[in-house]
């Protein structure tokens, strides 16, 4: 990416829009905006015309409200669906609103219900029913638009027959009754059209206050403001108003699902990974096919990274423990370059091997790798064996059918059903992949991808007070637009090299939850916090990433 200083070359203006203010408290609300910043000129000549390009941000968003109330788990045809309100110790399950701070885990299979029954209100939302439509389609025989047209990028959004009926007019985020233990997220799309550009997140505190004291709000020991405290702008911050620091925050780069994927492993735990690899004589059969498979493999294995523990199993008349489970990665994979082909098909031997050497490892996931390129033809039937295997909540076994010899359908069987709401599993009801000679290598990318998962990138936890900080001081938090690249958002420099611009006609998605505790209720109650969210953005060509905002 290139970094110029040569800013000055285009005279361009900055605008920010689809301003909003709200609030949020056990008498309150809260709420958000958007911001935009574009250029665009036009000069023409005799017989040529030369157009300037355009910067346009568009938003669009969907908000979600849980308090816990008796239709949050309604399923359909009269079911209930799976909500724990403790560990239940299982990937199975996903923790909400914010893994390292949940609230409640909600089954895997529930989880797209769930956050239907939940979500309050989007936009567009062209059938009102508080779940967002996409752009480009049509819903209930009402097309939903075009993004670079009917996107968000003004005040009167907020009132557009595009979003939510019952929300129109009002913030973003508007509740009236916060209790302990509630939570919300919204999800806010960005899209840049035409042209590619840095953008920044923003915020300014507008008002907080007290709203008086109740009898068990004056009563509490935390209880600190006089009862009359009110403040406006940035003094906001420097207020007593203990909502402001008893609400709590997450804010991350979304993958559109609106939930905080922790990823294949969660943050400072560790896979343990057997490969079980087919060695039985038909994997010669064509050209590079045995070689292909090998060098996908060896990829696995450096994907893994550090946090893996690794170990091999080979397969043909009967299985081998070619490499116990914690051998270092360049030595499976030294170990791979030397199996040679030949025999049948013995998927059960192998994978009883593979278990057995998982059972005993200290990973906190376990993943089994299993590739094969036929049926089982000897060993007997290997499903028992890998229901075993799965039957442990920690351990899942994805398998390869490899080549167009393979048992598809007898992988599919062996293979665990989804764990991680990620989008790298082939879209079926197992963790089946299906990898011809070319693509194989892909393949075990894709599977190193989901277990070696970082899960999407969390920008900013904290209170909302620390939130607000963040989000007013100086540019507000400049986003990256790759995030292969190590930049901090927070402490980094606008104009960092890690930093890099957001390509134009993407969808981009930042995830914002905010929670409750449980244990805090009486120094809170009648407290009310007002607040803005934004974008802005500028052209990247010709700027370095430091924004240069105008003053209104």
């Amino acid at each position: 990416m290139s970094k110029e200083d040569d800013r000055g070359q285009f005279d361009f203006s900055r605008r920010k829009l689809l301003g909003s203010v709200a609030t949020l408290g056990a008498a309150g609300a809260l709420g958000g905006a958007g911001t935009m910043a574009f250029f665009s000129d036009s000069e023409d000549f005799a017989n040529n015309t030369l157009t300037a390009g355009e910067l346009d941000l568009k938003v669009d968003w969907e908000e979600h409200y849980s308090d816990w109330s008796e239709d949050e788990d309604d399923g359909l045809n009269g079911s209930t669906l799976d909500i724990q309100m403790s560990d239940p110790g299982s990937s199975d399950y996903t923790p909400l609103p914010d893994p390292q701070n949940p609230l409640i885990w909600v089954a895997n299979g529930d989880l797209g219900q769930f956050m239907d029954n939940t979500s309050i209100e989007a936009y567009p939302d062209v059938n009102d029913d508080g779940v967002q439509d996409p752009f480009g389609e049509t819903t209930d025989g009402v097309d939903v638009g075009d993004i670079c047209v009917d996107g968000a990028d003004t005040p009167e959004a907020l009132d557009s027959d595009f979003r939510t009926e019952g929300s129109r007019g009002e913030p973003l985020i508007n509740l009236m009754d916060v209790k302990p233990g509630d939570f919300g997220e919204l999800t806010l799309s960005f899209h840049l059209c035409n042209n590619p550009g840095y953008v920044w997140l923003t915020g300014a505190p507008v008002s907080a206050a007290e709203n008086g004291h109740t009898e068990p709000e004056a009563k509490d020991d935390q209880e600190e403001g006089p009862a009359d405290e009110e403040a406006t702008g940035q003094a906001v911050l420097d207020s007593d108003v203990e909502l402001l620091d008893e609400i709590q925050t997450t804010w991350w780069y979304d993958d559109g699902d609106n939930v905080l994927d922790p990823g294949g492993t969660v943050e400072g735990q560790s896979a343990d990974v057997m490969i079980v690899f087919d060695r039985s004589g038909s994997m010669t059969n064509q050209a590079n096919k045995f070689q292909n498979a090998k060098d996908g493999a060896k990829a696995l294995v450096d994907a893994l990274g550090p946090n893996a523990n690794v170990g091999l199993v080979s397969f043909a008349n009967t299985a081998t423990v070619d490499e116990p489970l914690g051998t270092a990665g360049s030595t499976v994979k030294s170990t791979i370059d030397g199996l040679s082909a030949s025999g049948s098909t013995n998927i059960n031997d192998a994978i009883q091997d593979a278990a057995s050497q998982l059972s005993g490892g200290s990973g906190d996931e376990k993943y089994m790798v299993l590739l094969s390129n036929g049926g089982a033809n000897v060993g007997g039937d290997p499903r028992p064996a890998a229901n075993s295997f799965k039957s442990n909540p920690d351990s899942t076994l994805i398998g390869i059918a490899y080549g167009t010899g393979a048992n598809e359908s007898l992988i599919e069987d062996l293979s665990s059903p989804p764990k991680n709401n990620n989008g790298s599993v082939d879209a079926g009801d197992a963790n089946a992949f299906f990898g011809s000679i070319s693509t194989i290598q892909d393949v075990f990318d894709d599977i190193g991808a989901i277990i070696a998962a970082p899960g999407e990138e969390v920008i900013f936890r904290g209170s909302l007070r620390d939130s607000l900080d963040a989000l007013s001081s100086g540019n507000g938090i400049p986003l990256d637009g790759d995030l292969e690249t190590s930049f901090d958002e927070i402490d980094g420099a606008e104009d960092a090299d890690a930093r890099e611009c957001f390509v134009a006609s993407n969808d981009y998605y930042i995830g914002f939850a905010w929670y409750l505790p449980v244990d805090h209720a009486n120094e809170i109650q009648g407290d009310s916090v007002s607040f803005d969210l934004g974008f802005y953005t500028e052209q990247c060509r010709h700027n370095d990433g430091i924004a240069n905002m105008p003053n209104s």
